[in-house]
């Protein structure tokens, strides 16, 4: 028993001695992904997350430099179609609103996203 526990000790600390050398003399690979090379599912999640933070501040320059680190070739119609698509699935109110608000702003809306646009000035709220 005794000597099993030893043999399997000295196998521990040899193996890791021989991670700590291979570790240590092996380069570091950086294996980071810009935004755009996302799944589509990702971009998604990332396009609604700059319509949520839209909706907070505002900030329409920032949106801008946002979308286009998805290098997408028209991100306008990519909103409208993401949005078109979430009102489709039934998905979270709030994040079709947030994607209808930023399709909006970039002059767009369409017969499917007109429940969920803003009330303009002086309209009567449902």
């Amino acid at each position: 028993m005794g000597r099993a526990f030893l043999t399997l000790l000295i196998g521990l600390g040899l193996g890791a001695l021989a991670g700590a050398i291979f570790g240590w003399f092996r380069p570091i690979q950086d294996v980071s992904a810009g935004i755009n090379e996302l799944h589509p599912g990702y971009k998604a999640d990332y396009t609604v997350m700059v319509g949520a933070a839209y909706a907070i501040d505002g900030d329409w320059d920032q949106v801008q430099t946002r979308l286009g680190r998805l290098e997408e070739p028209d991100p306008a119609a990519y909103v409208v179609v993401l949005a078109e698509q979430y009102i489709a699935e039934g998905r979270n109110p709030d994040d079709i609103r947030n994607l209808v608000r930023l399709a909006a702003h970039f002059g767009y809306t369409t017969p499917p996203m007109q429940p969920y646009l803003p009330p303009s000035p002086g309209q009567a709220v449902p």
